[in-house]
C-alpha cells in the first residue's frame, strides 16, 4: 500500500511516501510558516522523485491536531481534496501520537506542544509490541501542573516507569518535573518535530474515514468558535457542527 502523508500542524512542514511500514522518502522544511505556498510543490517534488502520480497513491494521511489552527486546515483541506477527487482512502492521525511513534522507548512517552502560559496540548503514550503508540493519558489542553498530576497518577496505578518528555516547551518545566521525583528524560531535537513518515506508518493500521468527516482536532476552542457561540447563543457541539455552520 502506497501512503502519502502530510503534517502542517506546526511550523515544521513534512511530507512523506510510505510503502506499508517502509518510509520510501520524506521531505521536511524547518521553521517556515508559509505552508500554503510550499505544501503542493513539496508533494509534487516527492512524487516526481519517485516516478509517481497522485492516482497511484492508495491512501492519504494527515496530522489532524493538535497544532496551529491555520496550519492544520491547510494540510487537512489539501488531503481531503486529493482523497475526494481521486476516490481514495483517507485517515487522520493525532499529531501527538505521531510524535510518540518516534520515541522507540520502553517508557511513558509524554508528548506535548507549547500552548503558552504553562499550558500544553499534550497526551501520554506507551508503545505496544509492534512499537505502535497506545494512548494512556488522553490528548487534551492541560496546564503543566494538571499534566504532571495525571502522569503521577498513571505511574502510581501502573507501576514505576521512565518518563520521556517529547515535544516543544517541555524542557523549560524541568524544575516542576524534578519536584515530582520522576525517572525522566527529554527527547532529542530530531524527535521533537513531527515526521510525516511516522504518520504514514500509523496510517497503515488506521481506519479510513469519509473525506467529509476528516476534521481538525484542536483540543481547545478557537476564538472564532467563542465569538460564534456568543453571537448565536447556541451550545458548543462537535467540531463538525461549527465548521458546517460557518
Amino acid at each position: 500500500m502506497k501512503i502519502l502523508s502530510v503534517s502542517t500542524a506546526t511550523n515544521h512542514l513534512s511530507v512523506a511516501l510510505n510503502e506499508n511500514q517502509t518510509i520510501i522518502s520524506e521531505k521536511n522544511e524547518e521553521d517556515q510558516r508559509n505552508h500554503s505556498e510550499n505544501l503542493d510543490p513539496m508533494i509534487n517534488e516527492l512524487l516526481q522523485d519517485n516516478n509517481l502520480t497522485l492516482k497511484r497513491i492508495d491512501r492519504f494521511a494527515v496530522a489532524i491536531g493538535p497544532g496551529s489552527y491555520t496550519g492544520l486546515r491547510i494540510g487537512i483541506t489539501t488531503i481531503k481534496m486529493f482523497a475526494s477527487i481521486l476516490n481514495k482512502e483517507v485517515v487522520g492521525i493525532s499529531t501527538l501520537q505521531a510524535m510518540a511513534k518516534d520515541a522507540k522507548a520502553d517508557a511513558l512517552i509524554v508528548t506535548g506542544l507549547d500552548a503558552r502560559n504553562d499550558n500544553y496540548f499534550a497526551g501520554a503514550y506507551v508503545l505496544d509490541k509492534e512499537q505502535m503508540p497506545i494512548n494512556v493519558i488522553a490528548d487534551g489542553h492541560y496546564h503543566i501542573d494538571v499534566l504532571l498530576e495525571n502522569v503521577e497518577k498513571y505511574l502510581q496505578k501502573n507501576g514505576p516507569k521512565q518518563v520521556l518528555f517529547l515535544g516543544t516547551g517541555l524542557k523549560k518545566q524541568e524544575d516542576k518535573i524534578k519536584e515530582k521525583g520522576f525517572n525522566y528524560g527529554f527527547a532529542t531535537e530530531e524527535q521533537n518535530v513531527i515526521h510525516a513518515g511516522l504518520i504514514g506508518q500509523l496510517a497503515e493500521y488506521a481506519s479510513p474515514v469519509d473525506p467529509d468527516d476528516l476534521l481538525p482536532k484542536y483540543l481547545r476552542r478557537t476564538q472564532a468558535e467563542v465569538d460564534w457561540h456568543k453571537k448565536t447563543g447556541k451550545p458548543f457541539g462537535s467540531d463538525s457542527d461549527y465548521v458546517e455552520e460557518v
